[in-house]
């Protein structure tokens, strides 16, 4: 009888004090990268190639904020800064849609000074990742009770380069962010777990689209990913 006296004062002094803490984290996909020999030749001969930035599809690019100019703003200073000659976007779109159909890419080279295009072809600010586990603050690894699991969003960027004088589609490179890269914080109750809101960019467990200064700093490590993947192409 004691020893039910115990057990009980001890459940209930749990249930009471509330949940013990752990933290989770997420894998992100290794990067899809699938480049052709003639990019590597073309980056071999240029030394600083003339670039211009389009977003053929602006649907596909979706985040919760739609400030998409400061994003594409944000790829623009990372090609400037690792020496790209960056080519007005604008202006590039507008010289297309004034140009006989007829003129081939030779011609568009000639009139925009610019040996190629970055296509932001997607960029999805809501990929949902999933976990049933977490992390003491030992490092052990643990299972969620109640076969729980945390959701939290991360986000996947597709790139593609075109060499315009040969209208080749030369590379495609994707990369992909996942939440939690440092670890977030999580409470685990005998009834479940959810993610700590005072201190997690994800305040429970439903789906979250990414914050968009944690998506600027994703794109902008995606583009210093994809100048490095090109800088190497010329050794």
């Amino acid at each position: 009888m004691k020893l039910r006296i115990i057990l009980f004062v001890m459940t209930l002094a749990f249930v009471l004090v509330g949940c013990y803490q752990g933290y989770v984290q997420f894998v992100p996909p290794e990067p899809e990268i699938v480049q052709t020999a003639d990019l590597k030749e073309f980056m071999k001969i240029h030394e600083s190639p003339k670039v211009v930035l389009r977003v053929p599809n602006p649907e596909l690019i979706t985040t919760q904020s739609g400030k998409n100019n400061l994003l594409y703003a944000a790829i623009e200073e990372e090609l400037i800064k690792a020496g790209f000659q960056v080519s007005d976007r604008n202006l590039f779109e507008q010289i297309l849609s004034r140009s006989d159909d007829k003129m081939d890419y030779r011609e568009i080279r000639r009139r925009t000074h610019t040996d190629m295009i970055l296509e932001l072809v997607k960029l999805d600010a809501d990929v949902s990742y999933e976990t049933n586990k977490y992390y003491t603050d030992e490092g052990e690894q643990r299972l969620f009770p109640l076969n729980v699991s945390i959701n939290a969003s991360g986000a996947k960027v597709t790139f593609r380069i075109i060499l315009i004088e040969d209208n080749e589609l030369a590379g495609s490179f994707t990369f992909h962010y996942a939440p939690c890269p440092e670890g977030c914080p999580v409470e685990i109750s005998p009834n479940g777990a959810y993610l700590k809101r005072e201190t997690s960019p994800f305040p429970d467990i439903s789906y979250q689209t990414v914050e968009i200064d944690e998506l600027e700093e994703f794109v902008k490590n995606a583009t210093r990913q994809l100048i490095v993947r090109l800088e190497s192409l010329k050794d």
